[in-house]
């Protein structure tokens, strides 16, 4: 099972305590929800996680069937879809699809990649030829989970994942954590969505 573990972390960005002496377990076959404010540092929380970030006191360790994983081998098992990720400008849907992917070995046949396009919402016959400039904000997020469900990863981090998404596009959301849990994978959502944190099973809360 997936385990991520933070012993006695605290972490600071030039002389400011983000939080201190945190001590929590994020487990596999569930959804944890990290809440707080804005600010608060559920963001600082995932790339800690994703060991992005070295905490400026404590450890955090990332285990998979009871080994620690280094981590190269976390970077490989992992997808982080973050506010900050950017899809290419000039590039189409599935080009974006085929770059990201790429990154992993990941090559989709034709009938994956429209089937993996209307699992998330969007019409692979009106994106073929669209460069990624002309999405809306809830196209290119539909399109960063897209690139997370093709992706395979045992440890799914997800920043505000509902963030410029419809109803209907944040149902999807849930219903894709939920599955993915339910298949034992560890789904951590650092959100200030009371709609997410509601639909957790595990929260974790930073004041």
């Amino acid at each position: 099972m997936e385990e991520i573990v933070f012993q006695d972390v605290s972490q600071s960005f030039q002389g400011r305590t983000i939080f201190a002496h945190r001590s929590d377990v994020v487990k596999g076959g569930c959804i944890t929800a990290v809440c707080g404010a804005n600010g608060s540092g559920k963001s600082t929380f995932l790339r800690l996680c994703a060991h992005l970030l070295l905490p400026t006191e404590g450890s955090v360790s990332v285990s998979l069937g009871g080994e620690e994983l280094s981590r190269e081998i976390l970077l490989r098992r992992l997808s982080l879809v973050t506010p900050e990720l950017r899809l290419y400008p000039r590039l189409t849907a599935r080009e974006n699809l085929d770059f990201f992917l790429g990154l992993r070995g990941i090559t989709l046949r034709e009938a994956d990649y429209e089937a993996l396009l209307a699992r998330v919402g969007l019409r692979p016959e009106a994106l073929r030829d669209t460069w990624a400039a002309s999405f809306s904000t809830g196209m290119c997020q539909r399109l960063k989970l897209a690139c997370l469900l093709a992706s395979e990863a045992d440890f799914w981090l997800l920043d505000e994942p509902g963030a410029n998404l419809d109803a209907e596009g944040a149902a999807m959301v849930l219903r894709e954590a939920r599955q993915a849990a339910n298949a034992g994978r560890l789904v951590l959502l650092a959100t200030n969505d009371p709609r997410e944190e509601a639909a957790a099973d595990e929260v974790i809360s930073i004041p």
